[in-house]
């Protein structure tokens, strides 16, 4: 097993109700009631991190605290650290300041409900703090958070500054950020860390990129509750645009074998949380 210990982060979610900004053709609202599957499959995450021996960051979406706190306070109970993912799933780059530091009160009053009394990090839905949205970061120094989980530095129209640094590091006095990963090919970034990447990459290329990594380059991995369950990507309404099938086909290919790459990536390597990673950043400055 490799020395370097990268980090495992799970976005606590349902499939449909954090692909809103996907569906242009429904009229469900953001911050509408997740489907209890979320609770189902965050069992499943919470049982394999457990046989595996690994600790992980929890960034649950709010509305999931909201309807389903024991799920909050399970997590909790098992060592993990919780995080806050925000509350309505919107993207940052859409809301106003005054929006987002709505949104990121109604998601810590959710959490605290939940018994979560200490929350450290944030991630943005669909990693969306990006060039035009930079201004989030003073809110969450604002707020008090010690850290910042999300600014992909790959180039995407959804999300994205390719020129952004790939591993942990400090981005003002009290605050951090931890990019997803990365590997450099051809003077690109291209992405590894989890989501439909992890899916469609071939496994050997994670695992490289893992065995390569360093102490000072700390890894970024994520995944969402639902990977762990095939079935779990339903529609809810009917599909009346070309976008919305299309994303809907995206979402299928590999998922019937993602089970199995999770559980081998997590069984193969050693990861542990950002909470843990961030002390251990901190006693080397």
């Amino acid at each position: 097993m490799p020395k370097a210990t990268n980090i495992i982060s799970i976005d606590v979610e349902d499939w449909y109700h954090s692909s809103l900004d996907l569906f242009k053709d429904t009229d469900v609202k953001h911050g509408t009631k997740p489907e209890p599957s979320v609770v189902d499959n965050t069992l499943k995450t919470l049982d394999l991190l457990s046989k595996t021996g690994n600790k992980a960051t929890f960034f649950v979406l709010a509305t999931v605290a909201e309807h389903y706190p024991d799920i909050v306070k399970e997590i909790l109970n098992r060592g993990h650290e919780v995080a806050t993912h925000g509350y309505s799933h919107k993207l940052v780059y859409n809301m106003s300041q005054e929006e987002f530091e709505d949104d990121l009160k109604i998601a810590l009053e959710h959490l605290h409900r939940a018994d979560c009394e200490q929350i450290l990090g944030y991630r943005a839905p669909y990693w969306s703090i990006t060039k035009r949205s930079l201004w989030a970061l003073e809110v969450l120094s604002k707020f008090g958070f010690k850290y910042d989980s999300s600014i992909f530095p790959i180039k995407r129209g959804l999300y994205g500054i390719p020129d952004a640094r790939r591993y942990p590091h400090k981005l003002s006095e009290g605050l951090w950020e931890f990019p997803p990963a990365t590997v450099r090919v051809l003077g690109m970034n291209l992405p590894i860390a989890g989501g439909g990447y992890l899916r469609i990459m071939p496994y050997w290329i994670i695992a490289s990129a893992i065995r390569k990594s360093s102490s000072r380059q700390l890894r970024v991995f994520y995944f969402h509750p639902y990977e762990l369950d095939p079935t779990d990507i339903q529609m809810k309404h009917k599909v009346k645009s070309i976008g919305s099938a299309a994303y809907r086909l995206q979402q299928i290919i590999g998922r019937g074998s993602n089970p199995d790459k999770l559980k081998r990536l997590l069984s193969e390597f050693k990861f542990t949380s950002i909470k843990e990673a961030l002390s251990t950043l901190q006693i080397k400055e």
